[in-house]
């Protein structure tokens, strides 16, 4: 049965270049990070896609020497926009995502 298309599962896996078969755990945990973290930022669900991209080439900038994973994307989502001395929205999401695997 052939996959129903997944906008930001795709573009994730694409900046990422994740092999699907083989990470797509990895995928998924990252991606529900990103969308509660875009969610907290007021980001529109259809310019996710479009975000991951961008923020997948800042990411590249700010670390160029640093391999880009799906985790590390999300781990760096609010960092590769801007520099926060509180805690960023991603992090807020991944503490909520340890809770709830808790």
């Amino acid at each position: 049965m052939p996959r129903r298309a997944d906008p930001d599962f795709d573009a994730l896996a694409e900046v990422t270049r994740a092999n699907v078969e083989m990470e797509r755990g990895r995928l998924n945990t990252a991606l529900k990070a990103i969308k509660i973290a875009w969610e907290k930022e007021g980001g529109l669900p259809q310019d996710l896609p479009r975000e991951i991209g961008l923020r997948a080439e800042a990411y590249k900038r700010a670390m160029p020497k640093m391999m880009l994973t799906p985790t590390a994307l999300a781990v760096h989502w609010s960092r590769v926009v801007e520099e926060s001395s509180s805690k960023t929205p991603q992090e807020q999401a991944m503490e909520e995502l340890r809770k709830e695997s808790e």
